[in-house]
């Protein structure tokens, strides 16, 4: 399996605001086709094609190997965040359910929906044009959908981050504990955002 290059902006942010181990450096946003195939993986589908492209079924590149020791790699939903088979969409395309069917057409998606791993108004703002979408429940798509990501469109807006977004670029990004949370299928709502709080302790040594 061939190693990913290394954006090392993105990594910095993961290891020093996110404080996550290199283990769980999951990308979940691209600046576009090049960007994934450079850090992420390689294209192994055109799902649905286009100008750009509109999804893509990519195999990541290998990756740091998992500390055990970290209570988040002994949950069975943890084996979505590098999952051998990822679906990248175009931040604009609509049809992301059906082209997720197409490269898992042996996956159940009853009570499911189809969610971008990273708020869609968020990756426009910061000059993402391409996210991964991951399955999981409605209680947890509609919980995720409140405080942070409300926060974050906010932040993100701000005159002072459209020009830190522009100085100092990255090609892609990986997710923070909520997004992370999120992927897990676990609701992250609450005003003190408690489920991404306890969720501390699945990244912490033991």
């Amino acid at each position: 399996m061939e190693r990913m290059a290394i954006d090392e902006r993105a990594k910095e942010i993961a290891l020093k605001k996110f404080a996550l181990p290199p283990c769980l450096h999951i990308p979940i946003a691209a600046t576009g086709e090049n960007a994934i195939r450079k850090y992420i993986g390689e294209v192994m589908e055109i799902l649905v094609p286009g100008n750009p492209n509109k999804a893509l079924l990519i195999h990541p590149h290998a990756r740091a190997i998992k500390n055990e020791r970290l209570p988040i790699w002994h949950l069975s939903s943890a084996a979505i965040l590098h999952h051998p088979k990822q679906v990248w969409v175009h931040v604009d395309f609509s049809g992301y359910r059906q082209a997720y069917m197409r490269g898992f057409p042996e996956e159940d998606l009853t009570n499911l929906v189809l969610d971008h791993a990273l708020n869609r108004r968020v990756a426009r703002l910061k000059g993402f044009r391409y996210l991964r979408v991951v399955p999981i429940s409605r209680g947890a798509n509609s919980s995720s959908g409140g405080l942070s990501e409300t926060w974050a469109v906010e932040y993100h807006s701000s005159q002072h981050m459209v020009k830190r977004n522009k100085e100092n670029p990255t090609f892609i990004q990986y997710a923070d504990l909520a997004d992370i949370v999120k992927m897990l299928d676990i609701k992250t709502g609450g005003t003190l955002q408690d489920p991404v709080n306890e969720a501390q302790k699945l990244v912490e040594e033991i």
